[in-house]
């Protein structure tokens, strides 16, 4: 367990994130004085200077000191973040690739400083000499940022995408931290499920009218963990309440695990004008897939994907972790190489992430992790073979408690950019969600303000308080639907 001290300041949550990075997957607790046994390191904001301290069993080791000017909230949160950085660095010799950049969207950072008229160097210099990220980081950062900017610049203010989540699952993957349920033990609350989500998706079709839907992703949990009868029923529901057939629109649903996912789905689908689908393997090493609680074969990973092309699926998105218990480079250089051969036209590259919600925290102690060094290799061979299909990196995200604290990024063929992917990245377009645990996401655009309302993660809470929800979220987006259009009370939606 870590200890750590707060002085001058109330930052503990940046403080904390930034230990993390040096000491991962641990124990933090925030003590008034340094322990007699242990690590205790104190982070103190005073007139002009940020001071970072390291004690072991209570005796003072070292400090680092960083300067400041001019205190706003971005630079007080970078000066105590930065001298506990330059003092981890120091005592424990790791040069973390991201720097003390601890924040999930790196790229969203690079498009302000370009909104502000900086070049694309100083944006450079910016993330390299104000956070210590590396050039080849940095670089990424940019390149990432602008195409990503490139489909932020067709947004219009009266667009909106629409998030749709299934939280159940075949079972419980090792690493897997998600709202997802087994469906060995909620099979017989899967009808009741989307019952209550017909209703959510009534009121959000009626609330949506005014609008331009650009996106649709349905997502989870493991969607195709659903019947085809079930698949078709939530299709037919969205089909009354959404246009799903008109041009531009981007219909994606996250297949994800290939034993869920069957010709009679994706027929299905196909039918409701289903345009992207995810088949995520994760990695084509066999004895992974087991060790993680998969139950399907690297064989049936692949003659999935050769139906979906048959049925004429031309944007298939695959999803990798890399650092996955007991894999080498060797592993990940061997599932590049089948992935290669399948040619997808989207690939998202994840690093393991170990969250407290997992199979995988809880047995920690049981398996041995990637190294950083292991991990940086491993990233280079994805990004090696990524660029050899002709892929470019297109958004990208991190994660607390990322082995090695590295990145996830996707790729894509020209063209097959998943454009929900960015708009959820960089939050410049109201997204409304329904289902368990889903979260709405509403753009101020006159403040640059984003507002949030949540629906409960519980599969029973959700069947039974679903008139409740939506009567919250009815008066939440009323609000917003106000600002979007500037419209008086006379024009306010009907009720439903």
């Amino acid at each position: 367990m870590i200890y750590f001290i707060v002085k001058g300041h109330t930052l503990e949550h940046d403080v904390q994130t930034i230990i993390q990075v040096f000491y991962p997957n641990l124990h933090y607790y925030v003590v008034e004085e340094p322990k007699q046994q242990g690590i205790t390191i104190e982070s103190r904001l005073q007139q002009g200077q940020s001071i970072a301290i390291f004690y072991e069993n209570g005796v003072k080791k070292q400090q680092a000191v960083m300067e400041y000017q001019e205190l706003t909230i971005k630079e007080k949160k970078r000066v105590i973040k930065g001298a506990i950085y330059q003092l981890l660095r120091q005592i424990t010799g790791i040069r973390p690739q991201w720097g003390f950049v601890t924040g999930v969207r790196p790229a969203k950072t690079i498009n302000e400083l370009l909104d502000k008229g900086y070049t694309e160097q100083q944006c450079l210099q910016y993330m390299m000499d104000g956070y210590d990220v590396t050039e080849k980081k940095a670089k990424i950062s940019l390149e990432v940022a602008k195409e990503e900017r490139e489909i932020l610049s067709q947004n219009k203010q009266n667009d909106i995408s629409l998030y749709v989540g299934i939280p159940f699952c075949p079972t419980r993957c090792l690493y897997c931290s998600f709202t997802s349920y087994p469906l060995t033990q909620y099979q017989n609350k899967v009808w009741d499920y989307l019952e209550a989500l017909r209703k959510e998706l009534c009121f959000l079709g009626e609330y949506a009218q005014p609008f331009d839907l650009k996106t649709v992703y349905i997502g989870g949990g493991t969607p195709t963990s659903l019947t085809a009868e079930q698949m078709k029923f939530l299709l037919d529901v969205l089909s009354q309440h959404f246009d799903l057939k008109k041009d531009g629109l981007e219909f994606c649903v996250e297949a994800g695990r290939p034993d869920t996912i069957t010709k009679e789905k994706l027929a299905v689908m196909k039918e409701y004008a289903v345009n992207r689908i995810s088949i995520n393997p994760q990695t084509m090493n066999q004895k992974t897939l087991d060790l993680i609680g998969r139950k399907h074969t690297v064989e049936e990973i692949k003659e999935i994907f050769y139906v979906a092309r048959e049925l004429g699926y031309d944007t298939i998105n695959m999803d990798l972790i890399l650092g996955l218990p007991e894999e080498t480079a060797q592993d990940v250089e061997h599932t590049m190489r089948q992935i290669e051969e399948l040619q997808p036209d989207n690939l998202t590259i994840h690093t393991l992430a170990v969250k407290r919600a997992s199979r995988l925290k809880e047995k920690f102690d049981l398996y041995t992790l990637t190294k950083a060094e292991e991990l940086e290799k491993m990233l280079s061979i994805s990004e090696e073979y990524a660029r050899k299909m002709n892929m470019k990196p297109y958004y990208m995200y991190r994660q607390k408690n990322m082995v090695g604290n590295f990145e996830n990024v996707g790729y894509c063929t020209l063209g097959k950019e998943c454009i929900y992917n960015v708009q959820i990245m960089e939050e410049k377009q109201t997204i409304l969600a329904a289902g368990a645990g889903a979260s709405t996401k509403t753009i101020d655009f006159r403040e640059n303000r984003i507002e949030r309302i949540f629906n409960v993660k519980s599969v029973e809470d959700y069947i039974a308080r679903i008139d409740e929800m939506i009567h919250k979220k009815l008066t939440f987006l009323e609000e917003s639907k106000q600002r979007t259009f500037n419209l008086g009370s006379q024009d306010r939606m009907k009720n439903v």
